[in-house]
């Protein structure tokens, strides 16, 4: 919640499930709806694929329509958050989704390729980047320095899912600046522990076995 002036960087790890995602949305949410100061002009989420990192491809549709698949995990965390009355949350699915398509439709959450990230000064804009165990060094370096006036960046993942081949847990994106970024006012680190796993039961039962 501190505002980008003084916490222009956070990154936060920890094992699937400990709601690392949900967290940073909930706090964007906040911030853009509840709290409407005009600190930001919308929520940005980018999600590392490998797939996507030096082409979005030739598949037919737009860049939407490309990485929507991607974004799904967004969309699940949405669906938590606007609807927070559990019993009642899917009683009408069509409902739910009309409200998350709304909050896309206002501009209030935006989803882009990691690779149009490049080249670009983000300004006013609470940016997530999910999954970046996923980003390389260079990566993550570009993404950090595209940050531009009143944005606040969350780099979100956790160290010991790679999904991308020649990346491991020590020189992967995510671990290259939480390393390099340590003792840095800028740069506000926190790490979820195993125990802290509000997914399900079956779920910290295999990040403690598995």
């Amino acid at each position: 919640m501190q505002p980008a002036p003084k916490a222009p960087l956070v990154i936060a790890k920890g094992q699937a499930g400990t709601s690392k995602t949900f967290y940073s949305l909930a706090v964007g949410l906040e911030k853009l709806l509840n709290n409407p100061t005009g600190e930001y002009r919308r929520i940005l989420v980018c999600r590392p694929n490998s797939q996507f990192d030096d082409d979005i491809g030739f598949l037919p549709g737009s860049e939407q329509d490309k990485i929507s698949p991607l974004m799904r995990p967004i969309r699940d965390n949405l669906e938590q958050l606007i609807d927070s009355n559990e019993e009642k949350r899917y009683e009408n699915e069509a409902e739910l989704q009309g409200k998350i398509d709304e909050i896309y439709g206002r501009g209030l959450i935006q989803a882009e390729a990691l690779n149009f990230i490049r080249g670009r000064s983000i300004v006013n804009t609470y940016l997530i980047i999910d999954e970046a165990q996923n980003t390389t060094p260079d990566q993550i370096k570009g993404i950090i320095t595209r940050a531009g006036k009143n944005t606040k960046l969350i780099l979100l993942g956790d160290p010991n899912q790679i999904d991308r081949p020649f990346l491991d847990e020590r020189t992967n994106g995510l671990s290259y600046a939480s390393e390099h970024m340590k003792g840095s006012p800028l740069c506000w680190q926190v790490t979820m522990s195993a125990k802290e796993c509000e997914r399900s039961a079956l779920a910290m039962e295999a990040i403690k076995r598995l």
